[in-house]
């Protein structure tokens, strides 16, 4: 079964807006409470009962589970060598985020990777 392209479009822009809020919102949640060093257990254990206190895990993991059921649709009405490769974009707006909304500096280089990674990508569409 094939969706008219106007469905997949939208359903992959829901995987790609889900997942880099998700990825933001989670991101920016576990620089606030993984602060400290993971050297025994008990800190591993100290930082995951922190996780579970903190709204903003909450919101992330609603986002990845949105970005998830959009994947779920997405790929029950088209083909995953389409799918996937569209969702590429995210990295473009992970990285947008990560050096404008977190502030963490993305250098040249990086840049430049995320670039070839998704223009990659696209080429599997032609």
């Amino acid at each position: 079964m094939t969706a008219s392209l106007t469905v997949v479009a939208a359903l992959v822009g829901g995987i790609v807006v889900f997942g880099t809020l998700g990825d933001l919102t989670l991101s920016r949640t576990m620089k606030k409470v993984g602060q400290g060093e993971l050297q025994t257990w008990r800190d591993a254990f100290a930082l995951a009962w922190r996780t579970v206190g903190a709204a903003g895990f909450y919101l992330g993991v609603a986002c990845m589970a949105g970005a998830f059921v959009s994947l779920l649709a997405a790929l029950s009405v088209a083909p995953v060598s389409l799918v996937e490769p569209a969702t590429s974009l995210s990295f473009v707006l992970n990285t947008l985020g990560a050096q404008f909304i977190l502030k963490e500096r993305v250098s040249r280089e990086r840049w430049i990777g995320t670039l070839l990674v998704t223009g990659g990508a696209y080429l599997l569409f032609f």
